[in-house]
């Protein structure tokens, strides 16, 4: 996957916002490159500074890491669900529901950090190993409809880079 396919964006103000952050990049490097980007983007800070809200309703950057972790493994899943059954269906979750009732505010960023690094590490290999003809196997999501591998791809690439820049703000935060 080199280029963000334009024909992926239309209908969905979700997947255009996403798609933002990565127009300039490949979206398969954005995806391999999260795990150290956001390792160098917490280094240094205190368990108090990662679990820390800077704003009411806003998440800290715990919760951010637990939530990526978590979609990682949602992730992992709907891959090997629509490569292994095309046209299969793909869940919607409640990422707010989730962040409650797994007590996201109480994540240990290392431990986090380690499991979402080993899984997106997991995840790379299996997209380096795909075709170009697998790359455009698809589920049906819930809410989003068709969703090729490539568009997953590009759609948490962007995820990516948003909460990447939710975590460097809030990184700031502290700093001054």
């Amino acid at each position: 996957m080199k280029k963000i396919n334009k024909t992926l964006l239309k209908k969905n103000p979700y997947a255009k916002q996403l798609t933002l952050y990565v127009v300039d990049k490949t979206p398969l490097e954005v995806f391999e490159s999260t795990p150290s980007a956001i390792a160098k983007a917490i280094r240094g800070l205190n368990n108090k500074q990662l679990q820390k809200s800077l704003k009411k309703g806003k998440w800290s950057i715990a919760q951010i890491l637990a939530h990526l972790t978590d979609g990682e493994i949602v992730l992992s899943y709907r891959f090997r669900k629509v490569i292994s059954e095309p046209g299969s269906k793909i869940e919607f979750y409640d990422q707010n529901k989730w962040s409650k009732n797994l007590h996201y505010e109480k994540a240990d960023c290392k431990k986090k950090l380690a499991l979402f690094t080993a899984i997106r590490k997991e995840n790379v290999e299996l997209l380096n190993s795909l075709s170009s003809k697998e790359w455009k196997r698809y589920g049906i999501h819930s809410e989003r409809g068709k969703e090729t591998i490539e568009k997953m791809v590009l759609l948490y690439a962007g995820h990516d880079m948003n909460h990447l820049k939710q975590i460097e703000s809030i990184r700031r935060m502290f700093q001054q």
